[in-house]
């Protein structure tokens, strides 16, 4: 696509956009509106069919290489074994070198020295680039050049080679030329063992200056002292850098003191911007060990064919079904919700593919969750509507009222969790980054469906006399329940439920994970040539199937590989251990004649690398203190904790649930997960702003009065949007294969909790957590309301006087 247009189009928008939310005019907001949602929509639209919707590895497939780590040496120089820990830095490090924040990866051990790596839809040209990103080590090296240079050199070749004792000749990795193409050079002679070796590097960088591309390397404290000394001593004399062996520049040392500073220039021909990009991502990130490519070829999806059909299945059933529950309940306003919803939709895609964004299985848990907050928007606006015109509004002054009282929710409901997908994008690693991408992109994009879209098209409703009522079924009726007077028995039962739940996983101990965590086997099948068998026949065989002592065969993944140089096809299934061998006779027996060239068996390690695992759990964590932080700001004390609890309680919770219904815990499950922990705090914050609100209205009674009548007035709006998410989930747990079973049930578990956890967990917390401490909410929330308002008079104040307060 042309940077121009694009530049265009996105400055368009955005001017737009700032138009819209600066006037009160309807007739000026009701053109800038309609103007801003035709272009948004027609550029995304363009933008996904010019450049398409990258699928991640897990639901496209891509390209396989499969690489051995050779031995590493020992500060001695002796050669050092590879252990696991070298694999695990391998995978690691690999992830960082061939990941760009954008890119899907999956990396997995095999055997004792060696790792798979898949990667999505990469060209020819990245697949170059790709094989040397893994072959490179990375080992930087600093050496002192001979004080004589180049003349010592000649010597030594004039004399046969005879070599200077301390000393040894090193190669240029581009031959020094002078202006003219004359060459200067192709070696230098530097000591024979390093001055400094490349652990004193902190980063590395590319820059641009008058010279060109260059490197620039900041040295950790240490190094900075020692690089200072050296130049101090060797003042005016060379020093060569060296990067696997091979000379890069040997600039004299023309000054004293570096600062923890040092540059790599590309020699006489100098760096491309791409290839000093590169050194500098390979520097920051050097292997132990040297790599070899032992294979390459095209994998099909991880999870296959089928669970991608079902997804796109289960996306349209979500579709249909929302369409369905809006019209029934809120007849045209749900068609105008829809619309929302279906732009929204376009956008989300649109600025995936123009950034270049990967779609993955958990960046379809970010997209589920997505479109369930997209629609919690819709319904809690006109949930408001519908309060506002049974008060005796117009239909224009309770749309005004309506959107401006859900505006609160809907924008700390998504705050909260833009905070936790941002901080996850961040800290975490390939793991989790599908769904972050895929989360903070919706949440924005379903904030323009929901506050935009759905209000431009009222605003012509309106001013065109098109529509004076507007008519909503009722669900619930307009009473008040002593909801909080059952919140002990509640309580006591999630208490139990937890401790059933953390009792399955400790009983269960290693076995409630699933291949993704704890690894298992793979079972290679060569298929003779021009000979196929379709997925769905090893499944057949399979299923069937018990493991050595008569457990059920397991998880299983079928992958389809074919070799570019032959064009052969072969099938890759990842299983249990166990399973291994049991699978691989079975295809012996059933195919061994003429269909089956061969087949192996491999012990394969985690899809999840300790090092991902550990960084992921720390954002995660990060993330809940954020959340925490926020609801402090926006809320109270009180309401924070108990939004929290909820949430922890929810997540906690939906692992031992899904071991305890047979489930076992693989990668899917992390994404699900996610989800849970997004659809929890968004409908927590629903009912704390509701409550909030009674508070603020007053009206007398009991503080629990007021949180009975807070709670009961959000219900209609927890029964839209609980079965709208749910349904589609129930469909697959019936209907969907293992993969997308594995998806299904946490969310439906997850989702049941959410709601009920909001009502019954969050809600009494805070109640209690008051009387405990002898905190007056009444009382916190008017001050709060009051220091608010003060505020606000005070920037409207300072805009009156010109900025001065």
């Amino acid at each position: 696509m042309n940077p121009y247009a694009t530049f265009l189009v996105g400055a368009s928008i955005l001017l737009l956009l700032l138009l819209y939310v600066g006037t009160a005019v309807h007739k000026t907001k009701r053109f800038t509106g309609t103007l801003l949602i035709a272009l948004a929509a027609f550029a995304s639209l363009y933008t996904v069919n010019a450049l398409g919707l990258k699928l991640g590895i897990d639901l496209q497939g891509g390209s396989e290489f499969i690489v051995k780590l050779e031995p590493g040496k020992n500060a001695d120089g002796t050669a050092r074994a590879v252990t696991p820990s070298d694999v695990q830095q391998a995978i690691a490090i690999l992830e960082k070198r061939l990941t760009k924040g954008e890119k899907d990866l999956a990396l997995q051990p095999e055997g004792v020295d060696r790792v798979v790596i898949q990667m999505p839809g990469i060209s020819p040209e990245e697949v170059k680039d790709v094989r040397d990103k893994i072959q490179q080590v990375a080992h930087l090296e600093f050496r002192r050049v001979h004080p004589e240079g180049r003349s010592k050199l000649e010597q030594i070749k004039a004399r046969g080679g005879i070599k200077e004792p301390g000393w040894a000749e090193m190669a240029y990795r581009e031959p020094e030329t002078a202006k003219d193409g004359t060459v200067l050079a192709t070696s230098e002679l530097v000591r024979d063992m390093p001055d400094l070796e490349g652990d004193i590097v902190a980063n590395a960088f590319r820059v641009f200056d008058a010279e060109g591309n260059k490197v620039v390397l900041k040295l950790n404290s240490e190094g900075a002292k020692r690089f200072d000394e050296l130049a101090a001593v060797h003042y005016r004399k060379q020093m060569a850098i060296i990067v696997d062996g091979q000379i890069h520049s040997a600039p004299s040392l023309n000054a004293q003191q570096y600062g923890g500073t040092a540059e790599i220039s590309g020699g006489s021909k100098g760096f491309s911007e791409k290839e000093a990009d590169t050194l500098a991502t390979l520097l920051n990130n050097p292997l132990r060990n040297p790599m070899k490519i032992l294979s390459e070829s095209s994998v099909s999806s991880a999870y296959g064919q089928t669970s991608i059909d079902q997804g796109k299945w289960v996306g349209i059933a979500a579709l249909l079904i929302t369409t369905g529950f809006m019209l029934f309940i809120y007849r045209l306003a749900g068609i105008v919700a829809i619309i929302g919803l279906l732009i929204n939709m376009a956008i989300l895609f649109g600025a995936m593919s123009l950034f270049g964004f990967t779609l993955t299985m958990p960046g379809i848990a970010g997209l589920v969750l997505t479109i369930g907050m997209a629609v919690d928007a819709n319904v809690l606006i006109y949930e408001r509507l519908r309060e506002e015109m049974e008060a005796g509004k117009t239909l224009a002054a309770a749309l005004d009222a309506a959107y401006e009282k859900a505006f609160s929710a809907i924008a700390d409901s998504n705050i909260t969790t833009l905070i936790s997908a941002l901080i996850l994008f961040v800290i975490s690693g390939g793991l989790v980054k599908g769904f972050a991408i895929t989360l903070m992109i919706g949440l924005i994009s379903s904030m323009i469906g929901a506050l935009i879209v759905t209000r431009v098209i009222f605003i012509w409703v309106v001013d065109k006399n098109l529509l004076h009522k507007i008519t909503t079924t009722k669900l619930i009726p307009d009473k008040v329940f002593d909801i909080l007077s059952a919140s002990p028995r509640f309580i006591i039962a999630s208490l139990v439920v937890t401790a059933i739940s953390f009792a399955t996983l400790g009983y269960k101990g290693q076995a409630s994970l699933g291949i993704d965590f704890r690894g298992g086997g793979r079972v290679d099948v060569v298929l003779a040539p021009g000979k196929d068998i379709p997925d769905g026949e090893f499944d057949a065989l399979i299923k069937p199937l018990k493991q050595p002592g008569g457990k059920d065969i397991g998880t299983h993944y079928i992958q389809r590989k074919s070799d570019p140089a032959t064009g052969a096809t072969n099938i890759s299934i990842r299983c249990e251990e166990a399973s291994g061998p049991v699978i691989d006779g079975a295809i012996n027996a059933k195919w061994k004649e003429g269909t089956v060239a061969g087949t192996s068996v491999a012990t394969v390690g985690s899809m999840i690398g300790s090092e991902a695992a550990k960084t992921s759990l720390v954002a995660m964590v990060i993330a809940l203190i954020a959340i925490f932080g926020y609801l402090m700001m926006r809320y109270e004390f009180s309401f924070a904790l108990g939004a929290i609890v909820a949430l922890a309680h929810d997540v906690l919770m939906v692992p031992g649930l899904c071991v305890l219904f047979g489930q076992e815990l693989n990668l899917i499950h992390v994404g699900a997960l996610l989800t849970i922990a997004g659809y929890s705090i968004n409908d927590t914050i629903v009912v704390f702003d509701r409550i909030r609100e009674t508070i603020q209205r007053g009206g007398g009674g009991t503080m629990r009065e007021m949180m009975n009548e807070a709670i009961c007035k959000t219900l209609s709006r927890t029964l839209l949007t609980g079965p709208t998410a749910l349904a589609p989930m129930i469909v697959l747990l019936f209907l969907g294969n293992p993969a997308m079973l594995e998806f299904a049930m946490p969310i439906t578990i997850g989702v049941l909790l959410g709601t009920y956890s909001s009502i019954f967990i969050a809600s009494p917390l805070v109640l209690w957590y008051a009387k405990k401490t002898g905190t007056s909410l009444k009382r916190q929330v008017l001050d709060a309301q009051v220091e608010q308002m003060k505020a606000q008079q005070a920037i409207a104040a300072a805009a009156a006087t010109g900025g001065k307060i």
